[in-house]
Parts: structure tokens; C-alpha cells; sequence
């Protein structure tokens, strides 16, 4: 498996480039957001990959970090989107874009993207709505380890309940929990303990 490449950018057309690497070109499809950094022809330039196998062919993509390494891999789990659907999205959607359309449920039906229709937008907000959080938007890590015993997915999907039900829209509450988590100095032993910290950001 090719999980990265670090070589010289030697040609670049849209979101294809050719990347040389050991005396080797290889064709890459990248995000869009490593498009946008890749931008001197003969620079070297380190690139996290994705290797699509397919009976007759291989095909590579690119992106800028783990994080969006991780967002395509996720897409690729909901029904009916393959690596190029995938690749369409991240040459398309910044990865904060990609995050809005998957928690928003009213910006995944505004959002245009050419050759995916909004049913399709539609069934990866629904399906990947819940597994977001295993991202985190800064450190392309999980999001949500928690330490001790308790399971982190079990402890932030009861937290997050817990919110919705007290009158918090899904997404605040997500962005209040996301908060929490990513304060180091805080250890969270409970679901109880984690939705008190998330009221007191907003109290």
C-alpha cells in the first residue's frame, strides 16, 4: 500500500498531477486543498495517498494531511460512492465544506456539486452523521478518546442526545462537545461529566 509520496511536482492539470518520486511518475488525483498549495512545478512536495486497486487498474489519490486522507475513506463507506465520486467531493469542498455537509442537514441540501445529485449529498449527511466526530478538524486524529474504561463513541453519542434534548440544535451541540474534548487538561470520566463542561461554555 502507497499511503504517502514525497517527491517533485512535474506536471499539474486541475486536480491531476505527476508527481516523480524515486525516478518514478505517478499520476495522483488530489483534493482540492492540496491543489491549492501545489503550486511550483519541480518543487518537492510530501503528499498523503490513497491506492485504489481495481482488477484492471490502480489509481492513486492525494490529499494535504490524515485528516482528509480520512474524510475520503469515510465517503467511500456510504452506499453507492466510489473513490471517483469521493475524489469529486474533496476536488470540489474544502474539508470544512465536507464537515458542514455531513452535520448539516439544511447545507447538504443548498450545496451543488457537478455530476452528484442532492439525493446523493443526501444519503452521505444521513450516513456519515454520526461518525464525524471521529475526525478532529485540527489534528486529523480522533476526536473523541477519552481516558479510562468508558467507550469515547458511547460516552459522546450520550452526551450529544443529551444536549439535542435539551433544546440544543445537533450541531451546537456537536461543536460544544468537539470543544470540551480538545481541552487537553480536561478529563473526562463520564457522560455526565462531559455534558456539565459543555453547558459551562455557553453559561
Amino acid at each position: 500500500m502507497i499511503s504517502s509520496l514525497r517527491g517533485k511536482l512535474i506536471s499539474k492539470k486541475n486536480q491531476e498531477i505527476i508527481l516523480e518520486a524515486g525516478g518514478v511518475g505517478y499520476q495522483v488525483f488530489i483534493s482540492k486543498k492540496l491543489s491549492e498549495t501545489m503550486t511550483g512545478l519541480h518543487t518537492e512536495y510530501l503528499i498523503f495517498t490513497y491506492l485504489d486497486v481495481k482488477e484492471n487498474s490502480m489509481q492513486l489519490y492525494g490529499f494535504s494531511d490524515e485528516k482528509e486522507k480520512e474524510i475520503f475513506k469515510m465517503l467511500l463507506t456510504v452506499s453507492g460512492i466510489g473513490p471517483k465520486i469521493a475524489h469529486t467531493i474533496l476536488a470540489n469542498l474544502s474539508f470544512d465544506e465536507i464537515l458542514s455537509l455531513i452535520s448539516d442537514s439544511v447545507y447538504s441540501k443548498n450545496i451543488r456539486i457537478p455530476g452528484i445529485g442532492a439525493k446523493k449529498l443526501e444519503l452521505i449527511s444521513m450516513t456519515l452523521k454520526d461518525k464525524i466526530f471521529k475526525i478532529d478538524k485540527e489534528t486529523g486524529r480522533g476526536a473523541f478518546d477519552i481516558p479510562g474504561e468508558l467507550s469515547g463513541d458511547s460516552v459522546r453519542f450520550e452526551a450529544l442526545n443529551a444536549l439535542i434534548n435539551l433544546g440544543y440544535p445537533r450541531a451546537d451541540g456537536e461543536k460544544l462537545i468537539r470543544e470540551v474534548l480538545k481541552k487537553s487538561d480536561l478529563k473526562i470520566t463520564s457522560t455526565e461529566e462531559l455534558i456539565r463542561k459543555a453547558l459551562d461554555l455557553v453559561s
